[in-house]
């Protein structure tokens, strides 16, 4: 087609809806309707005459025009697209820059842009599309950032799944060390009671036994003296040395029906607190809990997060709280107060470092800015700080087990020889941020552990 529709806008018009054309039929008067309008208007009128000439139709199925149908769809394609004015029917061919939209010839002449400034539509086009352009590096790249943080987000909530996973797992792990060491302790002591109940009721089945044995005896006697009551004089006289014997017998007593019972209080008294108080052998206190999620990805944590060590790099999920520079773990709690101490056994390990880390400091990276720490590295001490330089440590022996003393409120933290009890360094600061335990070590095969602490259970009135 040379033109996208040659009919004018009244041809394609119903005269009846005064819209374009849905579904047209022909009439044999030769005009066009949308079907649904003819049928309507016959219904009303009850009467089949075209709405225009009068004539009566007496075909009962109208025919489409296909034709105009095709020339309607076409034309409403263009009015839906913005080539054709909905208003119209004319082609957009000016543009007009006080109301920011496409209009024809004839909306160019109404009052509605009246005094207005026009352009033609390939010049506004073109306006656009640049302007566009210098809009669209900065929206794909802003595209780009989303897609990135979405994949991050994704990541995050996979290593969120697996995390929580992996953490089920180990509760019920350490559950299962707790209910089989309550399950083995009730084995023992049902154990120790089936035992006594055995023992007590031997005893007891060997004196039922006896008392059988000396009543059958005397049931035995009594019968033969009351037969031989019944028998003649002769025949009683005659077995009179043998029942005497019988009868003079010697049968003591028996002793008291008494006899030991269960223990019952022995089994049952205090039995949760008895069990309660063996199980320090399983259970024990760590003063410091290290965070999985500050720990450096080239840092391997223990199940109980007591104890860490260098090794592979590990896809974790950032956070904000992750050590990104530092190969180092923080502590779960800070202190803002009191007095908090811990030991650390560092063994043989040749490179680690132990302190303490302001929270500011954390997050604003500048682990530098806000850390506390002594470090050993291939034979060497020094001691680190915010406010004084590097220094050397002059030791005279390799620590195994060093602990770490912090005294928030007289801003003191001590570094101490835990075997020798002697003093490796001491920073004396006003602290006035939160302090949270810092470890740093950069050997595989020998971990920095946390030592658990020494209790006792006492019972008081």
């Amino acid at each position: 087609m040379a033109c996208m529709w040659s009919p004018s806008a009244e041809d394609l018009t119903c005269a009846i809806c005064k819209g374009v054309f849905r579904d047209p039929v022909l009439l044999q008067c030769g005009h066009n309707f949308c079907e649904a309008c003819v049928l309507q208007w016959w219904g009303v009128k009850r009467k089949r005459e075209c709405p225009c000439c009068k004539s009566v139709c007496t075909r009962r199925v109208l025919p489409r025009n296909l034709v105009l149908k095709n020339f309607c769809d076409t034309f409403s394609l263009e009015v839906d697209s913005g080539i054709v004015c909905g208003r119209h029917y004319e082609k957009f061919k000016l543009f007009c820059l006080d109301d920011n939209t496409p209009v024809c010839v004839v909306c160019k002449e109404s009052a509605q842009h009246r005094d207005h400034r026009f352009v033609p539509v390939d010049e506004a086009a073109d306006i656009h599309r640049r302007s566009f352009s210098v809009h669209l590096e900065p929206l794909r790249k802003k595209l780009n950032l989303c897609k990135d943080v979405k994949g991050k987000y994704e990541k995050a909530d996979s290593d969120i799944e697996s995390q929580a996973q992996d953490t089920e797992e180990k509760i019920r792990g350490e559950f299962r060390v707790l209910r089989d060491f309550l399950l083995t302790e009730e084995n023992t002591r049902i154990a120790a009671l089936r035992e006594e109940e055995a023992f007590i009721r031997n005893a007891m089945k060997n004196k039922i036994a006896d008392l059988t044995s000396k009543i059958n005896t005397l049931e035995s006697t009594i019968d033969t003296i009351e037969a031989s009551l019944k028998e003649a004089d002769s025949s009683l006289l005659l077995k009179c040395n043998a029942i005497n014997n019988d009868v003079r017998r010697p049968l003591p007593d028996p002793e008291a029906a008494t006899g030991p019972l269960i223990n019952v209080a022995k089994h049952l008294g205090n039995m949760s607190f008895k069990v309660w108080h063996k199980m320090q052998s399983i259970v024990s206190h760590t003063p410091v809990i290290l965070n999985p999620n500050t720990a450096h990805r080239q840092l391997h944590l223990s199940d109980g997060l007591t104890s860490v060590k260098c090794g592979p790099e590990q896809p974790l999920a950032e956070t904000p709280e992750r050590m990104e520079h530092h190969r180092s773990v923080l502590g779960l709690e800070g202190f803002t107060s009191g007095s908090h101490s811990w030991s650390v056994e560092v063994g043989d390990n040749p490179v680690w470092s132990l302190g303490v880390i302001a929270q500011d400091a954390q997050k604003m990276k500048d682990v530098a800015s806000g850390l506390w720490m002594v470090r050993f590295c291939h034979g060497k001490f020094t001691a680190f700080s915010p406010t004084c330089q590097v220094s050397i440590l002059p030791l005279k022996a390799r620590p195994k087990t060093v602990r770490v003393h912090l005294d928030w409120y007289r801003g003191r933290l001590s570094f101490y020889d835990s075997d020798a009890n002697t003093v490796i360094h001491t920073f004396t600061h006003t602290f006035i941020d939160k302090l949270f335990p810092y470890i740093n070590t950069w050997n595989e095969s020998i971990p920095l552990k946390i030592l658990p602490m020494k209790y006792s259970i006492t019972v008081t009135e």
